[in-house]
């Protein structure tokens, strides 16, 4: 019954309730001492008076002389006061527990006024105002810090919806891009009616081409759909893992006249090796495309404390500017889009590479290298098992 009702109506019923049976308690207290001391009263003036006689005995007076000394009160009298004492009590113990609840009514409601504010506002938030903030009761109370609180919170579900939104609209791009290609070769090819090999040959392999590329990008996403589904956790040596991505991209590297460092100790961390590998190698990789012929990349990891291991991607390449920091780690972004799409990047890299990174409950951030391009500074926790590796 009381949960259905409102904040206000059921502080005033809690109130008049324990109102109430205070009142009630304090009530019957009085009646009860009233009429004890009564009784001790009415006994003392009925009883005969006692006067000391010659000799030093006492003896009992006279009723004459009695009712000369101690007025007596007639029991009617008496009783009439009694019954009158406890209608005055009773009237005023109703009196209080009524004017209780007013009182407790009226200043609930002004109490709770902020908070009737504070529901009138959150009502008319929806997913077109969500940047709009509430305003904040002077008052430094609980009805203040949940306004901050809702405020916090507004933020973070207008921050998804603008990723989500940006998400939809870039992947849409994404995947219209080759679709337009194929729609356009396939419109032209079917002008002519009479086509040469080298034309059959070349709508093919623009075919080729953009499906491969469809075929990767719905890969990648689906691969950041599905990153929850791998649960299978070791205890992994960062070493190794850097030592077979190096191997790997050796060869590209080579190419570009790329050197790598590795400087690492042996360092242990509890996760998921397969997601791991993806994360630095996608690091390492960037660190190759986006250099410069001739430049460095250097690996380093080494462990902060007991319980973190810090590792640094450092490349020496075009470098990041500082107003696309924050957003290099969203779906599809890319600094440089015609870079990126010449080098075969779909600008899902450095996105997946965060998830990862978060579900291993760590942390990615972004600076400039100390001699010009970037660096990439990962921070891992070692976890238990990891901690028994190492001890």
């Amino acid at each position: 019954m009381l949960k259905k009702m409102p904040i206000r109506l059921r502080l005033t019923v809690m109130t008049v309730a324990l109102l109430t049976v205070c009142c009630v308690g304090l009530t019957l207290i009085l009646n009860f001492s009233a009429i004890r001391m009564a009784t001790i009263i009415d006994a003392a003036a009925v009883s005969p008076a006692l006067e000391v006689g010659e000799g030093g005995w006492i003896e009992e007076s006279t009723p004459a002389a009695s009712s000369s000394m101690t007025p007596s009160v007639s029991s009617e009298a008496s009783q009439k006061a009694k019954i009158d004492f406890r209608i005055q009590s009773i009237i005023y113990m109703l009196l209080v527990i009524g004017i209780g609840g007013l009182l407790t009514y009226y200043l609930s409601g002004k109490a709770l006024k902020p908070l009737n504010t504070l529901n009138g506002q959150v009502k008319n938030i929806n997913v077109h105002n969500l940047s709009e903030t509430l305003s904040v009761p002077p008052t430094k109370d609980e009805i203040a810090e949940l306004s901050l609180t809702f405020n916090e919170m507004t933020d973070k579900l207008n921050n998804a919806f603008m990723m989500q939104q940006r998400f939809s609209a870039s992947a849409a791009h994404e995947l219209k891009t080759p679709l337009a290609v194929l729609q356009t070769k396939v419109d032209v090819f079917k002008k002519k009616k009479i086509h040469t090999t080298e034309e059959y040959d070349a709508l093919i392999n623009v075919i080729e081409n953009q499906t491969k590329r469809l075929r990767g990008l719905v890969a990648s996403l689906l691969d950041m759909t599905n990153m929850d589904d791998n649960h299978e956790q070791s205890s992994i040596c960062v070493k190794d893992i850097f030592e077979d991505i190096i191997s790997e991209l050796s060869h590209i590297a080579k190419e570009k006249n790329i050197t790598m460092t590795l400087d690492c100790d042996n360092s242990f961390v509890f996760g998921n090796t397969d997601l791991l590998y993806r994360a630095f190698y996608n690091l390492v990789e960037n660190g190759i495309k986006y250099n410069i012929d001739g430049g460095k990349v250097e690996v380093i990891v080494n462990r902060l404390s007991m319980e973190q291991v810090s590792i640094k991607v450092k490349d020496t390449g075009i470098g990041i500017a500082d107003e696309y920091k924050k957003e290099i780690f969203e779906p599809f972004y890319r600094v440089d889009k015609s870079r990126s799409r010449q080098m075969g990047g779909k600008g899902l890299g450095l996105s997946t590479v965060d998830s990862i990174i978060k579900k291993h409950n760590g942390t990615i951030t972004v600076t400039d290298n100390e001699s010009n391009g970037t660096c990439f500074n990962v921070i891992l926790n070692i976890g238990s098992t990891a901690k028994q590796v190492l001890n």
